[in-house]
C-alpha cells in the first residue's frame, strides 16, 4: 500500500503540494493530485501544507494490533520527540502503551549516542560525510543524488540500531514497533529490522478508538535508564551535541542543515565544502520535532522547551553488536524530452517566445520549462498554467461579450457608465467612447438601477420602449465589485410577431363565428324544409291507408 494517499474528492486543484514538494513526486491528472511512490521521499511535507486535509498516511495500527494479539513479545521503541509533543503526559502515555499490551516500552535514544559517535568517526577525513539518521535524506541521496551515496555515513539510524539491540537482548522472535513523529520511518521499517512504525497522531487515534484517555492512564516509567544528552537528537545540532562535537554557527568541521530544499541546495555543492567533515542533514525544517506525524501538540518553540526540560545531563547508552549499514544507490531514471517537444508543449499554453514564459511558479514548478518537462513525463497537465487559463477565460469572456446580441452595460455605484459592449452601442445608438464616464441617465432611465441599488436584488422588466425599439431589461448588482450590470434584449421583432399572431387569432375567431352563424341558418332552413315535407308525406300516406281500408 502507498505511504501517502490522496482523497481526490477533497483535492481542490490548488497545486500547493506540488509547489511544496522539492522533488516533484506528485502527479496531477484530471485536475487531481496523486503521490508517485517511486519518486516520493516519505518526508510528509505535503501532509502539513494541504489546505483541504486530502492526504492520508498509511495506517499501520491494525498490523500492531495483530502483533499484540499473536502472543509475541512486542516492544515499543519511542522517539525522544515524545517529550516535546506530550510533555508532562509522557508517563501516562507509557502507561497507556503497556495497557495496550506492549511488553516493554523503551526510548529510541538509548542507542543514539553510539550512533552519533559512529557517524563522527566515519567523518574523520577531508571529504564531507552525510549523517544517515533521517530516512528521507537517505532516500533523497539514493534516488536523486546517487553520485553522493559514498558520502553517506555507513551507520544505522538510532531506530534500527535500537531494534537490533532489543532483538539481541530479548530474542529474534520479539516484535519491535517504532513510535515517533516521522512518516518516512514507515518506509524505513520495511527493511525488516522494525515490524511496524506508528506516528504519534496515529497512536492518538488508536488510543481514542480503544477508549483510553491519557488523563485516566496509570503513569509508568520507560523500561530503560535515562539516555542523557542523546535526548537532544530531535533538535538541529542534536546529533552533533550527542557525539560531543563542537556545534553551532562557529563550528567549522560540522554543519547542520534542515529542510529538504536547503539539503538539496547543499547536495548540489558537494563534495566541494572545504573544511567540513560531518553534515547533520534533516528533512523537516526545525528537526524531528516538526515531524508531520505529530500535527497535534504545541508549537515548535514550546516543544523545544519541553524537550530540553527532560534531557538529563548524564545517562547510560548502549549499542548493538554492529552499527554498520549499507546504502546502495537507487537512481531514479527520468526520461527527458527533446527541445522541440518542450517548445510544442509550451506553445499549447500560449508561450511562443521567451518573454511569454512568466516563471511564476503558480503551477508548482519553478519555471515554465520545468512544467513542460513534467507534462511530457505525465506528471503535470498543460492546463495547470494559471496565467494562461486566466487569460483564456478572459479572452473567452471577451469574445462572448463582444458577440452576444444582448446589450450589456456596467455602471458604478454613482451610476456612471464604466463599460458597454457593441450590442449596447448599437441598441442605444451611441459609441462607447462617448458613454464612458457619463451618467447612465444620459442614455436610459435610471429607476430600475436605483431600485436594484436600494434593495440589492435583481429586477427584470419585460418590455421597455426606447424610441422605436422595445427592450427586455434586467439589472442585477455585483456587491463584491460595487457595480451594477444591465442586460438589454431587443424584443421588438418578438413583440411585432406576437401582435401579428394576436391579430391573426382575432381575425380567425371572427371568421369562425361567421361560419358558425351561417351553418346555424342553413341548419334551420333545412330543418324547416324537412318539416314541411314530412307533414305532406304524412297526409298523403294517411289518405292511402284510408283508401285501402275502404276497399277492404
Amino acid at each position: 500500500m502507498s505511504l501517502i494517499t490522496i482523497n481526490q474528492v477533497n483535492c481542490k486543484d490548488c497545486y500547493k503540494c506540488v509547489r511544496y514538494c522539492p522533488v516533484k513526486a506528485i502527479r496531477v491528472a484530471e485536475g487531481h493530485a496523486e503521490v508517485v511512490d517511486a519518486r516520493c521521499l516519505g518526508d510528509g511535507g505535503c501532509l502539513k501544507v494541504c489546505p483541504q486535509h486530502a492526504k492520508q498516511v498509511r495506517r499501520d495500527a491494525e498490523m500492531v494490533q495483530a502483533l499484540l494479539a499473536s502472543g509475541k513479545r512486542v516492544i515499543a521503541t519511542v522517539a525522544p520527540s515524545i517529550y516535546g509533543v506530550f510533555g508532562a503526559e509522557v508517563p501516562r502515555l507509557v502507561g497507556a502503551l503497556k495497557a495496550l499490551g506492549f511488553a516493554r516500552v523503551e526510548e529510541t535514544a538509548r542507542t543514539a549516542a553510539a550512533v552519533a559517535r559512529a557517524c563522527a568517526a566515519a567523518a574523520d577525513g577531508d571529504t564531507p560525510r552525510i549523517s544517515t539518521a533521517c530516512p528521507a535524506v537517505v532516500s533523497l541521496v539514493q534516488k536523486y543524488y546517487p553520485q553522493h551515496v559514498p558520502l553517506l555515513t555507513p551507520v544505522q539510524s538510532p531506530m534500527v540500531a535500537h531494534a537490533r539491540l532489543l532483538r539481541e537482548e530479548y530474542g529474534d522472535d520479539s516484535a519491535v514497533v517504532f513510535l515517533g513523529p516521522c512518516v518516512a520511518k514507515k518506509d524505513e521499517a520495511r527493511d525488516g529490522e522494525i515490524d511496524a512504525a506508528l506516528t504519534f497522531d496515529e497512536l492518538g487515534e488508536w488510543l481514542a478508538e480503544q477508549g483510553i484517555a491519557l488523563a485516566d492512564a496509570a503513569p509508568a516509567a520507560f523500561d530503560n535508564p535515562p539516555v542523557g544528552i542523546a535526548g537532544l537528537f530531535p533538535l538541529p545540532n542534536g546529533m552533533l551535541r550527542t557525539a560531543e562535537l563542537p556545534s553551532g554557527e562557529l563550528a567549522s568541521r560540522v554543519l547542520t542543515v534542515t529542510g529538504l530544499s536547503d539539503v538539496m541546495a547543499l547536495l548540489k555543492e558537494l563534495p566541494d565544502l572545504p573544511g567540513v567533515g560531518l553534515i547533520e542533514a534533516l528533512a523537516c525544517p526545525g528537526g524531528c520535532l516538526q515531524g508531520p506525524g505529530a500535527a497535534q501538540g504545541p508549537p515548535w518553540w514550546t516543544r523545544r522547551a519541553l524537550l530540553l526540560a527532560h534531557v538529563a545531563p548524564e545517562g547510560v547508552g548502549a549499542a548493538p553488536a554492529s552499527l554498520v549499514a549499507t546504502y546502495p544507490a537507487d537512481p531514479l531514471l527520468l526520461p527527458q524530452p527533446e527541445a522541440e517537444e518542450i517548445t510544442a508543449i509550451l506553445g499549447r499554453t500560449g508561450k511562443h517566445r521567451p518573454e511569454d514564459e512568466h516563471n511564476c511558479g503558480a503551477c508548482g514548478y519553478e519555471t515554465c520549462r520545468d512544467k513542460a518537462v513534467a507534462v511530457w513525463q505525465g506528471m503535470a497537465e498543460a492546463e495547470m498554467c494559471i496565467p494562461y487559463m486566466r487569460s483564456r477565460a478572459e479572452s473567452f469572456s471577451t469574445v462572448v461579450l463582444r458577440n452576444t446580441p444582448n446589450g450589456i452595460v456596467v455602471a458604478d455605484s454613482a451610476l456612471r457608465i464604466l463599460d458597454a459592449n457593441p450590442a449596447f452601442e448599437s441598441i442605444f445608438g451611441q459609441p462607447l467612447s462617448e458613454m464612458i464616464g457619463r451618467p447612465i441617465s444620459s442614455v436610459l432611465g435610471t429607476a430600475i438601477f436605483e431600485r436594484v441599488q436600494q434593495n440589492g436584488h435583481a429586477v427584470e422588466r419585460r418590455e421597455v420602449t426606447h424610441g422605436a425599439v422595445i427592450l427586455r431589461e434586467m439589472v442585477f448588482p455585483v456587491p463584491t465589485e460595487n457595480m451594477l450590470i444591465g442586460i438589454y434584449n431587443d424584443v421588438t421583432a418578438d413583440v411585432a410577431q406576437r401582435q401579428k399572431l394576436q391579430r391573426v387569432k382575432k381575425e380567425t375567431l371572427g371568421r369562425a363565428r361567421q361560419v358558425i352563424d351561417k351553418q346555424m341558418r342553413v341548419a334551420q332552413e333545412i330543418a324547416g324544409l324537412l318539416g314541411e315535407t314530412t307533414a305532406e308525406t304524412k297526409v298523403l300516406l294517411t289518405r292511402l291507408i284510408h283508401l285501402y281500408d275502404e276497399e277492404q
